[in-house]
């Protein structure tokens, strides 16, 4: 047998193989020129009509007609390149309705190198993506109903939960999350003594759900539980059931209250009125003395030694009164002091002598109470005391103090007003003092809470970005415009997620007296330089002008402008629609620098701009737009500090500016 006849029943046998296989696999098998122009057969396999000569008309006859237009891009990119085509998309089936394939061809080269046909095969993914859509469907409807939920019960500080028959948490709101110190993945679906209920607590409700099954009926009861902040609290609760469409319980639903402030509002009235009960039994006692007095002295004069006798019973029961106005001022914890404003002369009583750490007997100066005041708020107090003293300023200032005796950190609230005597010589500066260390040091511990969790944001977010900035690198060596729009687009958002995070933990900095600004030399000409070099990288949807900015150099935090900056412009692209203008200008006067941010948007109403720069301010016209509204008040807090100036000017309909001065100096 000579080579050639060798290599023909070689390829005979290759063929038969071929075949074979082809009638063995389930999916459709096709062939097409090198342009795709023309399809040389198909072998439907029911799912596809089949092809049994060329045709030029094989798209219209199997693509559906919306995914065109992705086919043929994916189609000339192929050919283009000379790699595997592989696609997802929809198609024409056999019975004349949308089906989903993934197609994948492989291109055969000649010796030349060039493309002599594409051989391919066609999988039918219908049931597959139809099972993916109501997948996505359904967890678009949990997600609906947990967010009404969220919304329905965010609002109200009661407790409110769901057990399911086996005695788990299927839902708890957010004020019992809170009230746990947990968050939802550590809660949900946990039992009684894994969300911290003590034994007997959990068999307690454990019983109740039993009996509510068995019964329908609901339960009610009170009972004590550990808050993870406030310490011990008394609670209210009522357990419902949750019955099905034939009447079967098959939840637990429950709604608990704190009411440990009524129970002692309860008792406190109880015995108040059991003290007020007493006192009105002895004024009526000494009426019916007065008046038998009263009858004997019309009588006799004899009798009027014991009148006397019992006024000054009377009076004695008054001065009792007084004492016990006195201790019920006590028993309120209120601190209260009197200065002469001629004589500084500083009259307190015991209490607000304990708030200062000095004891009841020892004497308390103006100048010494100041001094226990800490360093960082002692200035700022002694400043309001002496204008409320003097010229009537308000004066209403919290403050922590340290102990003199006790050593201890307390935060303090004082009131005062100021009252002329009638002569003018002299006024008199009284008021009170009260203890509100627990709810301060509640607010920072939601402060230090909002800086943690803003800090382990930031740590993944950090590593997110890295990753988009490695794919960005990879994305221009290997070119694919789907790929890079998608990149852009998760650059942007990662962006703006750092933003708003670095916006909350501004913010718990700023309410913490955390915030430093860290002052260097730098070229004012630099910082705008970057700024446009990063809105080239981040926006393209908008037409930026960035005008000429001389070089000047100031002293400030370069990071933190740079931040000012960078939130300025964010907002003139939220705001304004795509293609139109954006400015932004630097111009210096003699001992300021002016940066203004110009937009084309949708402008802002008059009586709205004194309160942009507020905490979580957002405007009437902007519930479209993504964002907490903590972006501007950052901004505002970032430039008082470097003593400089923040402004919006606007008209509706045609667009705002926003600008801000720093000192040159």
């Amino acid at each position: 047998m000579n080579e050639n006849s060798h290599n023909l029943n070689t390829n005979s046998a290759n063929e038969d193989r071929f075949r074979a296989l082809l009638k063995a696999t389930s999916d459709v098998v096709y062939s097409l020129n090198p342009d795709w122009t023309i399809m040389h057969e198909l072998d439907g396999r029911g799912f596809l009509l089949d092809a049994h000569e060329p045709t030029t008309e094989w798209k219209s006859r199997n693509v559906y007609p919306d995914d065109l237009e992705m086919v043929n891009e994916a189609i000339a990119n192929a050919i283009a390149t000379k790699n595997i085509f592989q696609l997802e998309h929809r198609v024409v089936r056999a019975d004349g309705s949308m089906g989903w394939t993934f197609s994948r061809a492989v291109p055969i080269l000649n010796d030349e190198g060039e493309i002599r046909e594409w051989f391919g095969v066609a999988s039918d993914i219908t049931e597959r993506k139809i099972a993916e859509q109501k997948l996505t469907e359904a967890k678009d409807v949990l997600e609906n109903q947990k967010r009404t939920y969220e919304t329905i019960t965010a609002g109200t500080p009661d407790l409110m939960y769901v057990f399911d028959l086996e005695y788990r948490f299927s839902y708890v709101n957010r004020a019992l999350l809170e009230m746990w110190g947990k968050t939802w993945d550590d809660a949900v679906g946990k039992g009684l003594l894994e969300n911290g209920y003590e034994p007997w607590h959990a068999e307690m409700h454990e019983r109740e759900i039993d009996l509510i099954k068995a019964t329908g009926k609901p339960v009610r009861g009170e009972v004590a539980f550990p808050h993870a902040i406030l310490g011990r609290r008394l609670y209210d609760y009522i357990l419902n059931p949750v019955f099905n469409e034939v009447g079967e319980v098959i939840a637990v639903s429950g709604t608990t209250r704190d009411v440990t402030e009524r129970d002692q509002w309860e008792q406190q009235i109880k015995q108040s009125a059991e003290e007020l009960q007493s006192i009105n039994e002895e004024f009526e006692a000494i009426n019916e003395e007065l008046r038998a007095s009263n009858e004997q002295l019309l009588v006799t004069n004899e009798k009027l030694s014991q009148i006397n006798q019992e006024l000054l019973k009377a009076e004695q029961k008054i001065e009792e009164g007084k004492i016990a106005l006195r201790l019920a001022v006590d028993a309120a914890n209120f601190g209260t002091w009197y200065i002469n404003s001629v004589t500084r002369e500083f009259i307190t009583d015991a209490r607000l002598k304990e708030l200062f750490g000095y004891l009841p007997n020892e004497d308390l100066s103006i100048e010494q109470a100041i001094a226990q005041i800490t360093d960082e708020y002692r200035e700022f107090v002694s400043k309001k005391l002496e204008d409320a003293i003097y010229n009537n300023g308000d004066y209403d200032v919290t403050y922590p103090v340290v102990g003199l005796h006790d050593n201890r950190l307390r935060w303090l609230r004082a009131i005062g007003n100021l009252k002329a005597d009638p002569s003018g010589t002299f006024s008199t500066f009284t008021g009170v003092v009260m203890d509100i260390t627990e709810q301060k040091t509640e607010e920072i511990r939601k402060n230090d809470f909002i800086g943690m969790v803003s800090h382990e944001l930031k740590t993944p977010l950090t590593s997110l970005s890295a990753y988009l900035q490695l794919l960005e690198m990879h994305a221009h060596k290997n070119p694919d415009e789907l790929n890079q729009r998608a990149i852009n687009q998760s650059v942007k958002q990662t962006k703006r997620m750092t933003d708003m995070i670095n916006g909350f933990l501004n913010i718990s900095r700023l309410e913490s007296a955390k915030v430093f600004i860290e002052k260097s030399q730098f070229d004012v000409a630099d910082l705008i330089n970057e700024a446009q070099e990063e809105t080239k990288m981040l926006y393209s949807t908008h037409r930026f002008f960035f005008e000429p900015c001389n070089s000047i150099m100031i002293s400030a935090d370069k990071g933190k402008i740079g931040q000012v900056l960078a939130n300025l412009i964010g907002n003139a692209v939220k705001y304004a629609q795509p293609g139109s203008a954006i400015r932004v200008s630097c111009i210096t006067t003699t001992d300021t620098i002016k940066i203004s941010v110009q937009d084309e948007g949708i402008g802002i109403r008059q009586e709205e701009l004194p309160k942009l720069f507020e905490r979580f301010y957002r405007v009437d016209n902007n519930n479209l737009i993504s964002g907490f509204g903590i972006g501007l008040y950052v901004s505002a807090e970032i430039v008082n500090l470097h003593g400089g100036k923040i402004w919006a000017e606007s008209t509706v309909g045609k667009g705002s500016v926003f600008s801000f001065t720093l000192p040159l100096s």
